[in-house]
């Protein structure tokens, strides 16, 4: 049977959001793991962390919730919960700017990377494996 794992996908009044969005033509400029009453995801000042969902709602602009279909969706939110305290992708961030895959550390994600990445060491891969590192929030809200 398949299951699903709930992403939500936010946005903020805030000129990082705005740039963001604007070079990824994207809606929203960050998506994160439900996982319970917490959204989980990679975030610029605390890297992979935890967050009460009614927290990040409340400093959003805007937000939507997507069922995503995956095989094992406990799997895709322990992976993510393993992660917590890892740091912050700002090199790969800047190389999506660059439109260059040189800066690649698999220790650090930023959030689109970090949720697809969940998915694909579950078993789940939204994506193809060698564009992780790139993938934006708009990719993963494009998703079926």
């Amino acid at each position: 049977m398949m299951q699903s794992v709930q992403l939500l996908f936010t946005r903020r009044r805030m000129v990082g959001s705005l740039l963001i969005r604007g070079v990824t033509w994207s809606a929203f400029s960050h998506v994160e793991i439900v996982v319970g009453d917490q959204v989980i995801g990679a975030n610029m000042f605390t890297g992979v962390s935890l967050t009460p969902y009614k927290e990040r709602l409340e400093k959003s602009s805007y937000a939507a919730l997507v069922n995503i279909p995956c095989q094992d969706a406990q799997a895709v939110k322990h992976l993510a919960v393993s992660m917590v305290g890892a740091g912050y992708d700002y090199l790969r961030l800047l190389g999506i700017f660059l439109h260059s895959d040189g800066f690649d550390n698999k220790a650090r994600f930023f959030c689109s990377e970090f949720v697809a990445w969940a998915f694909e060491k579950a078993g789940s891969p939204l994506i193809r494996p060698e564009i992780t590192g790139r993938v934006t929030p708009q990719h993963l809200w494009m998703l079926p």
